[in-house]
This record gives C-alpha cells, structure tokens and sequence, in this order.
C-alpha cells in the first residue's frame, strides 16, 4: 500500500492548546474592540516564576514564524507570540493604523495577561514597534533583541514600494505572488528551495489589505523616531556574512554602516553577528539567533535579580 505522501512546502496553521485572545481597543476602532490572538509557550520548571519574553513578527508574518525559536526560549522563559492586527488569527487591521497603534495594542495584551517582566525580541516591522514600546519607559520593559531590522524602512524598501503594491494589489493571491519575488532578497542563499516555498506560503496567508497598508506606512518612517530614549539593556543581532544576492532580486539587507549607527544612538546597546548572508537572519538562522537572544536575556534576566536583592 502506497503512502500518501505531505506536501511539506504548504504552510499549516499551528494548533494551540494554550493561546490568549485578548480583546484590545484604541483611536482607530471608532468606540469598537479588536483581538489579539497570542500562542504561549511555557516549558520551564514548575517550581520558577520566569520572566516573558515576548516575540514580535513582521509584514505578512504570525506567530508560527516564529516556531523554531520556541524550543530553547521556552524552557526558560514563558513565551508569547502574538499574531499582530491585521495578521494571522487577530482580528483584521483598521484603518489607518501606526506603529504607535500596534504598540498600543501590546500594552494592552501584556496588562491583560498580568506580566510584570517582559524581554522584547522582534523582528523587522515588530522591530518598529519594540523601539516604540521602549522609548515609552514602561517599568514591565526588562530588555530589548533586535534580530534583523532596518534603520530607515524609507531609504531601503522606498524605491520599490510601488512595484510592491502592483503586485500585491494584483488578481489572484497578490501576496503570495510578492512574497515568491521578494524572498531571495530576502533571505539570501540561507534557505532551501522547499524552505522559500513554505515561508511564500506562509506569508501567503496574509490579508492583501494588511500588507498593502504596511507598504504605505513605510515611506513616513526613516527609523524609529527616537532611539536615544530607549532606556533598557539592547541587543543588535545581524547578518555577518558578505551579501551574496544579486542587487536586482529586491535586496533588503541594510547597509552594515546604517545600523551601526543606529546602534550608537542607543546607550550602552550590544551588537552581535550571525553567519548569515541574508536580511530574515530570524528566519534564516532561528537557531544561532535564538542563542545570542536567550544568551543576552539570561545575562540581564541575572542582573536584574541581583540588583533586586541588593
């Protein structure tokens, strides 16, 4: 008997016995409420009371792209990953809708659940957003990862923004047909062919009015709006291997020189390298980035403690 064989590219939402769904509400809702779908993840000792770290995606993303980096985290830490509005099961995206927004809606799930001590880790747009909620010096703020981000979205995706919005705006399923353009200059030579289709469809999944507002926030923003403000212990991880995609493919990975800059406008901020060539290295290299960030966060998790029993 012949066994019927997985289509391993397709993207397969993620069962969650324990997820939060949080009703959230703010200007753009108009007096009406949306919700927060957030997966949890705890496999720590029942003995502790961990601190949270909290995972933020990126453009067309949701909270099982964030999947591998679930296994060394989670045994130490509680894990939230929420799905961002507009994205996976949250509710949809309302209009006009900031990165301030987005923020909000954070604030509000982590008052929800209760959580008292939150370590950041985010990615591309969720990078944005982390910068927003750390500059807003909220006491729950322990410390801030940045795996992958870009120090000015204008300056890097500007040029292309509009070839962006044809192809996403097109017929059929225009983000997916996006995502399968964009993905070399996206992750680079680190991923397998079956990995790229699995994560265009994945990435397929979004709503194309989302991913077309996303793209329209971005010309208005040439970085986060002050990062000198942000006041806890940060972590830069980057790709450290020289670019290797064709300039023509949609390359996204910034200038090394641009972050590097950045970096120095937040005080006392780390800066760490992966072997990766590309701009997704929290795609790419889940595992490599997943170290340094719990590496990064046990260190701060440690001297928080400490200066607590002091």
């Amino acid at each position: 008997m012949k066994m019927k064989m997985t289509d391993t590219t397709q993207f397969h939402e993620e069962h969650a016995a324990n997820a939060h769904r949080v009703a959230v509400s703010g200007a753009r809702d108009g007096g009406a409420s949306g919700e927060l779908f957030c997966i949890e993840d705890d496999y720590t000792d029942g003995w502790r009371t961990p601190d949270t770290v909290l995972l933020l995606h990126g453009i067309a993303e949701r909270a099982e792209t964030w999947r591998a980096w679930v296994p060394q985290l989670a045994r130490r830490y509680r894990v939230l990953r929420p799905d961002l509005r507009g994205f996976g099961r949250s509710s949809p995206l309302p209009e006009g809708f900031t990165i301030a927004d987005w923020a909000d809606d954070i604030e509000q799930m982590i008052a929800a659940l209760g959580r008292t001590r939150v370590h950041l880790v985010a990615t591309k747009l969720g990078a944005l957003i982390a910068f927003e909620l750390a500059q807003r010096h909220r006491p729950w703020i322990a410390s801030m990862t940045l795996a992958g981000m870009l120090p000015s979205p204008n300056k890097s995706l500007g040029p292309w923004l509009d070839d962006w919005l044809a192809m996403v705006e097109g017929e059929g399923n225009g983000v997916e047909r996006w995502a399968n353009q964009t993905m070399p200059g996206r992750m680079g030579t680190c991923l397998s062919s079956v990995a790229m289709q699995w994560w265009a469809h994945a990435m397929g999944t979004a709503p194309a009015a989302s991913v077309a507002a996303c793209f329209r926030l971005l010309p208005g923003i040439d970085g986060p709006s002050h990062p000198e403000r942000v006041p806890c212990p940060t972590l830069f991880i980057v790709a450290g291997a020289p670019v290797a995609v064709d300039k023509s493919s949609y390359d996204q990975r910034p200038a090394a020189a641009d972050l590097q800059r950045l970096r120095e406008s937040v005080a006392g901020s780390s800066w760490v390298e992966v072997p990766a060539d590309s701009y997704h290295i929290a795609a790419t290299h889940p595992d490599d980035c997943a170290r340094e960030a719990l590496a990064f966060v046990e260190r701060i998790d440690g001297t928080l403690v400490a200066e607590e029993r002091q």
